[in-house]
């Protein structure tokens, strides 16, 4: 039988792949959470717009 050419991943690179996903993540949820403050004021200053201006 010819030597096995898949191995097991080592901990290590396992755990680091978890690491990079969780960065990942975190980057991903910093961004919609901004992104929907963005939006929230833009509805803020919209709806302040359109009180004034009445």
């Amino acid at each position: 039988m010819s030597h096995r050419t898949h191995r097991p991943v080592p901990e290590r690179r396992r755990a680091r792949r978890c690491l990079v996903q969780g960065l990942g993540q975190a980057a991903f949820y910093a961004a919609s959470a901004t992104l929907s403050g963005g939006l929230v004021r833009e509805l803020l200053n919209l709806v302040h717009l359109s009180a004034s201006s009445c």
